[in-house]
């Protein structure tokens, strides 16, 4: 078969209702074509990358795949299969950009592993085009699976495994994309910025219309990222990352630490950029979309497809481990400009992670990385100089900045918080009171509520449905006292007149400080209190923790907020040494040697914290596992129904309580994986915890 004869067979077939194969090939060629112009590559490789767009659905020519699209047949073999024998005839490329391009076609809806299509190939499933069969792919496909697992390609062009994957993920990242915008009807400028330009606008314009002007740090780091940078709790952090975007990246990609934090920048960015400009991805996606009722727009937000994406840190790391799709979701951070927020809050572990992703991605995705904290320290700073990250903002003005405030006095009392109640009680205007577990908040909320109705509790361990409740509660409150644990750390916009707090690293005591007297207009006072018991120090590292213990004091005699910042880099040189034993261990990001799938990259990113469990407590286990049993039965709409009220009603659990009280049903966990505890439940206190 000639070219010129595949184009006419492609003209008379279908790739979906109402539009046919050549038609859609040939957009998805197209905004392929305009894909790369906006991503740092070999040149080289163009002609390659748009053939293989151009070929990659050849095997939707089959008879079963016709007859499954006009609803004569439920299923036909898969089209990349199908299909890959014939592409392999057209694709003139040279070693290994063709084996590459192969692998990209086969893998275009399957991530590639050691038994991809091996039901297909013990079959000899074969292309068949109008009753006749004109192409095997059986060979072909095995092949393709035997030189990539035994590392030909690696062996016989001088490729490292690093440079071997690289090049996969931008051919299938290009091409899922490509296919995906063109089966949407979506433009490739839907997917990337005009220009960075556009984000300083949008930045400059919201600032203006609250009656803000630019500081002139922030007219100095104007296209200027990446790199790294502090600045105080309130000084504008995050419009002076999205500022420093350089004019030529593709694409903005700013992460989090948490899903409460990822949600509220997510609505500042769409005041800022209008939603259309703005996608958004977390581990409880799946929610948030279904009470925007834009569930239909999943795979848009999940993978970045438009121009400025805000996420949880995880949803970027997957992409080096090779999670599922993980091209497409590493395509977004090509050309991009990634800005890393409050790089303190992670653990060593995660921090390493967080830090060898950078050094990858800037190498071999020529992104633009900008990192920063109020409370870098500068060990942290030295690490970022040395996987080539410079500071935007000049330490000295910095300092200035630091030492000018002093919003928080500090008084340090050697007693357990509880003895702070009838206190706390007497407090008026805005009282934050943090503890360090779930059970104290409980209680001393149980305590205040005795003598005060305007008191608020949030923790980690309420149902998803009323975590979303109470979120948008502490956004709201006026007047009273939160009772809160350490989700009121990072990236909240809070501001309290004084707060009670449980002893904690120094780190995220100054976090908290962060939350009292936020724009410097009053007076603020912060409490620090010890926890007691053999295990007082829980969350927390024991060393760290204790570490932490022996600097207090010294946070009574602060002058300024530089103090704050000389005291915590005191911290970090006590504990620095279990930072540097995971930074310059192995490289955790192994998968980055590899182009297979891995299913369990979710579980790397919790390693070294406590492992939690979703789980539906007793309260709703009846209801949640009758829908389970029901399911089989169920209409599209019952069945969506039933997964937002299981959802709705799931709290994340620590393991060892999961354990402790575990209900198993094999309905529930097949259906919608997750457990059933045996605890009661409380919308006011949530997850009565032993």
């Amino acid at each position: 078969m000639e070219l010129d004869e595949l184009v006419e067979l492609m003209k008379v077939k279908k790739a979906k209702p109402g539009r046919s194969l050549y038609d859609h090939s040939l957009g998805v060629q197209r905004i392929a074509e305009r894909l790369l112009r906006r991503i740092p590559h070999d040149s080289a490789l163009d002609e390659c990358i748009l053939m293989h767009a151009f070929l990659h659905d050849v095997g939707k020519l089959d008879d079963r795949f016709q007859a499954k699209l006009e609803g004569k047949l439920k299923r036909a073999p898969p089209h990349a299969y199908l299909g890959l024998e014939l592409a392999s005839r057209f694709l003139d490329c040279d070693e290994p950009w063709r084996t590459i391009a192969l692998l990209s076609i086969l893998t275009h809806h399957s991530d590639f592993h050691e038994g991809l299509y091996q039901r297909e190939i013990n079959r000899n499933e074969a292309l068949v085009v109008d009753g006749e069969v004109i192409s095997h792919s059986a060979r072909t496909v095995e092949k393709v699976r035997e030189t990539i697992l035994a590392g030909d390609l690696v062996y016989d062009y001088d490729l490292s495994p690093v440079e071997l994957r690289n090049l996969y993920t931008l051919f299938n990242g290009v091409l899922r994309v490509a296919d995906w915008l063109e089966s949407a009807g979506l433009e490739p400028g839907s997917y990337h910025l005009d220009s960075g330009r556009s984000v300083h606008s949008g930045v400059i314009e919201y600032l203006k219309g609250k009656g803000h002007e630019l500081r002139p740090y922030q007219r100095l780091v104007i296209g200027r990222g990446g790199g790294y940078f502090r600045l105080p709790t309130g000084d504008g952090k995050t419009e002076t990352s999205l500022l420093a975007t350089p004019a030529d990246v593709s694409k903005v990609v700013y992460s989090l630490p948490t899903i409460t934090t990822t949600e509220a920048m997510r609505r500042r960015f769409e005041t800022m950029f209008g939603d259309g400009m703005v996608s958004f991805s977390h581990s409880m996606l799946f929610l948030s979309l279904y009470y925007r009722g834009e569930l239909e727009k999943k795979l848009i937000h999940k993978y970045a497809m438009k121009p400025i994406f805000v996420s949880t840190v995880d949803q970027v790391l997957l992409a080096f481990f090779n999670y599922p799709r993980f091209p497409v979701r590493e395509l977004a951070l090509r050309n991009a400009h990634w800005i890393i927020d409050e790089i303190h809050a992670y653990t060593p572990y995660t921090l390493s992670l967080i830090v060898n992703a950078i050094e990858h991605a800037m190498k071999y995705l020529k992104t633009r990385v900008t990192v920063m904290s109020a409370t870098l320290p500068h060990l942290l700073a030295e690490e970022l100089e040395r996987r080539g990250l410079k500071p935007l903002i000049p330490p000295e003005s910095v300092e200035d900045r630091y030492r000018s405030r002093r919003r928080v006095e500090v008084q340090v009392r050697g007693e357990p918080l509880q003895n702070a109640v009838d206190e706390i009680a007497r407090e008026r205007g805005r009282t934050l009171v943090v503890v360090n577990t779930v059970k104290r908040a409980r209680d001393l909320y149980g305590e205040l509520r005795k003598t005060r109705d305007d008191v608020y509790l949030f923790h980690s361990r309420f149902i998803n449905e009323d975590k979303r409740r109470k979120m948008e509660q502490v956004e709201k409150i006026e007047r009273g006292i939160l009772v809160a644990t350490q989700v009121v750390e990072v990236s909240l916009d809070i501001d309290y007149d004084v707060m009670y707090t449980e002893a904690a690293p120094i780190d995220a005591l100054v976090q908290r400080f962060g939350r009292v007297n936020r724009r410097g207009l009053r007076h603020g006072k912060a409490y620090i209190f010890e926890p007691e018991g053999k295990n007082a120090h829980l969350p927390y590292d024991k060393d760290a923790f204790n570490a932490s213990l022996n600097l207090l004091g010294e946070l009574e005699e602060i002058e300024s907020e530089l103090d704050l910042l000389k005291i915590n880099d005191r911290f970090y040189e006590q504990v620095w040494g279990k930072y540097e034993k995971k930074l310059n261990g192995r490289p955790p990001l192994f998968k980055l040697r590899d182009v297979s799938r891995f299913r369990f990259a979710d579980r790397q990113l919790t390693r070294d914290t406590f492992i939690t469990l979703p789980a539906v407590p007793r309260p709703f286990l009846d209801k949640a596992i009758e829908l389970a049993v029901k399911w089989p039965e169920m209409s599209g709409e019952e069945r969506l129904k039933a997964a937002v009220y299981v959802i709705e009603h799931t709290v994340n659990v620590p393991i060892w309580v999961l354990k402790e009280h575990l209900h198993y049903n094999e309905d529930l966990y097949s259906v919608f994986g997750v457990y059933g505890i045996e605890l009661n439940y409380d919308p006011e206190t949530g997850l009565g915890e032993e």
